[in-house]
């Protein structure tokens, strides 16, 4: 994922120097400005800084906003250094288009001396303008984000970096197109979103795709390319169980599905894969994974699940990794333990090393379909996973998520991908809040413990989030 492209906005009071109490040539205007610079040089470690030095007077402000106004911010980030008059913040901030905003509550150190002189004092002073400037953004209708820590504490740049990155993300997500195939999936209205509400509060819009598009691009695949996708597929290491016939038409559908996508600038697939017409067009579900697809970044959700698939975006886009959509399939009271997985297509990127990717019939439609279809099919890899609920809520989106741990072993099931997930809070009050809060059945698995990172995006996102723990 790019930097977050921020604009750094360093304010102290021009008061200070009018009154006599802060010399432009002491060392309280030389250790401002040095510790500026120094944290600067920090921040530039997670996000690319645009920084027009310390700003004293609104005349200053003002140039400042200008110059950063030409510049394409993902957000602001607003520390008072020291105490600052409203006007000088005002003046920057009117010059700038409504961005989100960060408001530090910066300390030059973590502690102070038995002592403190008065120039100290006023060094440190930046703790009494934050709540200064708190009520006056609140009232003239600001919208901000609060972090707060001294400037040399660790847990504050990773928090910063992390809103920072919901910014890019939330600036990223305007103009991200979610293609629907063919339309939203009637069976499961829980998969519904808002177009229009979504498209408003997030900037995503949806793309209806013809089925007839992908059928006509499938049949026009060059056998070349079905063979040279053969060729991959045994390189690789994946187990063909399927007939050649079916294994050389789920290929013309992933070669279809790329080239769709491609056209249409698509990184979300949400795919109603339940209906009639599409088995009926098509003769298969499109299940067999295109690792090109894969590599650039794309998603697909199924049964028309849009907001799943946005979900998905943003894990991969945050956490630059693959999601895997699941269902709870069954439950094991006694492990603590949900067995995960879904038909459909998956990322074999998240396959279980020790157990081989193979390449199966489409379990579901073997009998029924024109063709038994070409399904990749594995184990999730074991290890901690964080689990994700996203749902249109009536308003926006919604995630509910927990952590837990993929278990290690052979495959538990055959036919769908999934895993074995013993989750972290007790699975009787899983189900009880998640049933309480309103959810869908689908939830998006990706690797490692990420709660408190996705809370913190969440809020950066406008995303309202429940972790269950």
């Amino acid at each position: 994922m790019r930097k977050p492209r921020i604009g750094i906005l360093f304010v102290t009071s021009g008061w200070f120097r009018e009154v006599g109490l802060q010399d432009p040539s002491g060392d309280t205007s030389a250790r401002v400005e040095a510790l500026a610079r120094e944290t600067v040089e920090r921040l530039s470690e997670s996000l690319d800084p645009v920084y027009p030095g310390v700003l004293f007077s609104a005349e200053e402000a003002r140039k400042a906003g200008r110059a950063l106004r030409g510049e394409a911010l993902d957000g602001l980030l607003l520390a008072p250094l020291m105490w600052c008059e409203d006007q000088i913040v005002r003046a920057a901030l009117g010059e700038l288009p409504a961005l989100p905003l960060l408001l530090w509550t910066y300390s030059p150190e973590a502690a102070l001396p038995e002592f403190v002189p008065f120039q100290r004092m006023i060094q440190g002073s930046g703790a009494v303008c934050t709540l200064q400037l708190s009520g006056m953004l609140r009232r003239e209708g600001y919208r901000y984000r609060s972090v707060v820590g001294p400037r040399e504490d660790p847990e504050v740049y990773r928090e910063i970096a992390l809103l920072t990155r919901a910014m890019a993300l939330a600036a990223d997500l305007r103009g991200l197109r979610v293609g629907l195939l063919p339309f939203p999936c009637g069976q499961m209205s829980t998969t519904y979103v808002d177009e229009f509400a979504l498209r408003r509060r997030y900037g995503v819009e949806l793309r209806y795709l013809e089925l007839e598009r992908v059928r006509a691009a499938a049949q026009g695949i060059p056998e070349g390319e079905v063979a040279a996708f053969r060729r991959d597929i045994e390189a690789s290491g994946h187990e063909l169980r399927v007939e050649e016939g079916n294994l050389a038409e789920g290929i013309r559908y992933a070669l279809a599905l790329e080239a769709v996508l491609a056209q249409e600038g698509l990184q979300v697939l949400a795919m109603n894969d339940v209906i009639e017409e599409m088995h009926a067009s098509f003769g298969l579900r499109p299940c067999l994974a295109n690792p090109r697809m894969s590599d650039s970044g794309v998603v697909i959700s199924m049964e028309g699940d849009v907001a799943a698939g946005v979900c998905m975006y943003l894990l991969r886009r945050a956490l630059e990794q693959s999601p895997m959509y699941t269902e709870t399939f069954s439950v094991d009271y006694e492990a603590n333990a949900l067995l995960l997985g879904h038909a459909g297509y998956h990322d074999t990127a998240n396959a279980d090393p020790d157990h081989p990717v193979e390449i199966v019939p489409d379990v579901e439609y073997e009998n029924t379909d024109r063709f038994s279809g070409a399904v990749s099919f594995f184990k999730y890899r074991p290890g901690p996973v964080t689990v994700v609920n996203s749902v249109w809520d009536g308003e926006g989106l919604k995630w509910v998520a927990f952590q837990g741990a993929s278990l290690a072993g052979p495959p538990k099931m055959d036919g769908n991908s999934h895993l074995l997930c013993r989750l972290e809070p007790p699975v009787r009050e899983f189900f009880r809040r998640s049933v309480e809060s309103g959810v869908s059945q689908h939830w998006i698995v990706v690797s490692g413990r990420h709660l408190q990172v996705l809370a913190i995006l969440c809020e950066g996102l406008g995303i309202r989030f429940l972790a269950l723990e």
